[in-house]
Order: structure tokens, then C-alpha cells, then sequence
């Protein structure tokens, strides 16, 4: 629907010629009155702008003809590169994205996740920068991405495509699909025997399955209150560093409650995850590390000084809190 401002700048041209047109017929009206020196020159000016008015709605008619013409053929133009993009995007099924996914990840050592950054001193690299053609498609083609997911996640499936696949289940929260990941992988969890080769997509595959819960991460949190596998620990801390939320921050203060000791590693992994979910503002990460002084000692001071400034956080309250004796 056009706008008012248009429809106004549109007449201006107009209402100028029906000034000048209405001064001319003024001053013919009036010729006969004035005086004889003035009468010729007020005919003149009276044609002269007569003339001006026929000549400026003649050339602004034509130029709004010839405006339009203009206009139409930018619209089609317009119209035409649309029509292009979508043939382009209709090309793009999620069969057929899926599938040049499939034919990669098979064929790579790697594992590729959606998240960012990946794992370090692992196998895992994040495979795209940017998910917004993702976001589309599992948005507008929801039932196609469940039923290609379906058969990724098929006990016999490379583990690449496990991983992957659980991680657009859980990004996305599929939860047509949620409890086959975790009727997979509870069984494997529960014999406490993870192969270096099976852990990551079980492991993805609880996450994943956790996600889609009511409340969010129930089991996740039940496996990490209840784990002593050092490295099932190591995985789901570095979960708040590529995700942040505030489930991850209870998840935390429940870890560090455990009477279990913990391994120096997984405490400075604690620290980098609480200074993500603080940077996020899930929570206040200052209050819940001075909360555990007795996981904490002087050692870790130069540690969380270290990095929080690698998150861009020098929080004033952090400085000397572990230095007590």
C-alpha cells in the first residue's frame, strides 16, 4: 500500500504548476486595469507562464511515464532473480543436503560437530561457521530432517554420523527422535566400559537425549552426580563452554558438591566453563566459584586470573580469592 509521504511528494509538481497557471489567469484578468506601460508586460508574463505550465506537465507526464517503465522493469528483474533463487534453493532438498553431508563425514577421520569451538586435544572440528541455512531448513522441512536423522542414528551407522546426527537433534531439539538415542546409549553407559572409539557419540547421544527432557538435562546432570570416569566428567564440562546455559550452571554446582575428589584438569575445565556462562550472563560465576574454597586453592588463582581474561572478565571481586590461607 503506498504511503502518505509518497502520495504528498508525488502532487508537489502538480500543486507548483496550478500556483503558476493560477497567477498567469490573475494577470490576464487584471491586464485591462493596470496601466498602459504595464498592460504588454503583464500579457507576456501571463503567456509565458502559461506556455511553462504546459511544457512542465507535458515533460512530467512523460517523465513519470517513462519512471514507471523504469520501475516495471526493475520489478521484473527483481522477480526474476527471486524466481532463480528459488529454483536454486528447491534444488537444495534436505535429501540432498543430508546426503553430500553423509558422503563427507564418512570419509573423514575427524568428527564434525555444529558447535563452537571444538573439543581441544581431540578429534573434533566444527565443519561450519555459519548455521542460518541450517535454522531454515529444520524449520521449514521439519519431518524430512526427522525421517533422514532416523536412519543416521541406526545402530550401524558410522560413528561421524552418530555424532553429527545427535547434535542437530539436540541443537534443534528433535524430540520425535530423542528416546532412540538414549535407548542406544544408556546400556553402553551403564556397563562403564566406554571404548575411546564409542565415547563421543554416546556421550553426544545423552547430551542430545537430555536436551529435548522436561526439565532439560535431568539425566545429563544424574550421569555427572553419579560418574567417576575422569574423562565422562571432562566431556560434559566443556558442554557449558559451546553451549551456555543456566541448566549447565546448576549442573556445576551440584559436581562440585560431590564428596568425589576431583582431578586438577577437570577443575581449571570448571573454571573456563564458568567464566563462559558468566561472560553469557547464565549466572554469576564469581558468587559460585567463591562458594567451593575447598576445591579451590592458591594454585588456581594465577589459573582463573588467566582465564577470565581470555573470556574479556577481570571481575574485581575474582582478585585474591583464592589466596587465602
Amino acid at each position: 500500500m503506498p504511503s502518505k509521504n509518497n502520495t504528498v511528494f508525488a502532487a508537489v509538481p502538480f500543486m507548483i504548476f496550478g500556483i503558476i497557471l493560477i497567477a498567469a489567469f490573475f494577470l490576464k484578468y487584471f491586464q485591462p486595469t493596470l496601466p498602459q506601460v504595464l498592460q504588454n508586460w503583464a500579457e507576456h508574463l501571463s503567456i509565458a507562464l502559461i506556455v511553462a505550465v504546459v511544457i512542465g506537465l507535458t515533460y512530467e507526464y512523460t517523465s513519470h511515464l517513462f519512471r514507471e517503465e523504469i520501475l516495471k522493469n526493475l520489478l521484473h528483474e527483481s522477480q526474476e532473480q527471486v524466481y532463480q533463487a528459488l529454483r536454486a534453493y528447491s534444488v537444495l532438498t534436505p535429501d540432498e543436503v543430508f546426503r553430500l553431508l553423509k558422503e563427507i563425514v564418512s570419509q573423514i577421520n575427524q568428527t564434525p560437530t555444529l558447535f563452537y569451538p571444538a573439543r581441544p586435544e581431540s578429534n573434533e572440528y566444527t565443519f561450519t561457521e555459519s548455521m542460518e541455512f541450517f535454522d531454515t531448513l529444520v524449520k521449514l522441512r521439519p519431518k524430512e530432517i526427522v525421517k533422514i536423522l532416523s536412519t543416521w542414528i541406526e545402530p550401524k551407522s558410522h560413528k561421524n554420523l552418530k555424532y553429527l546426527a545427535s547434535d542437530f537433534i539436540g541443537k534443534y531439539q528433535i524430540s520425535e527422535i530423542a528416546e532412540e538415542l538414549r535407548r542406544q546409549a544408556e546400556p553402553i553407559l551403564q556397563l562403564g566400559k566406554l571404548t575411546e572409539e564409542d565415547r563421543g557419540w554416546v556421550l553426544n547421544y545423552i547430551w542430545a537425549y537430555s536436551r529435548c527432557e522436561k526439565p532439560m538435562y535431568k539425566f545429563l546432570g544424574d550421569v555427572m552426580r553419579t560418574t567417576s570416569d575422569h574423562e565422562i566428567e571432562k566431556w560434559i564440562l566443556f558442554l557449558p563452554v559451546q553451549m551456555p546455559s543456566l541448566e549447565y550452571a546448576n549442573m556445576i554446582n551440584d559436581y562440585l558438591e560431590r564428596d568425589a575428589p576431583i582431578a586438577d584438569d577437570n577443575l581449571l575445565l570448571v573454571i573456563q566453563s564458568v567464566a563462559s556462562l558468566h561472560r553469557a550472563r547464565a549466572f554469576d560465576g564469581v558468587t559460585l566459584l567463591k562458594k567451593f574454597p575447598n576445591r579451590f586453592g592458591p594454585q588456581h588463582q594465577e589459573d582463573v586470573d588467566r582465564i577470565w581474561r581470555n573470556y574479556a572478565l577481570v571481575p574485581e571481586e575474582l582478585k585474591g580469592i583464592f589466596l587465602q590461607t
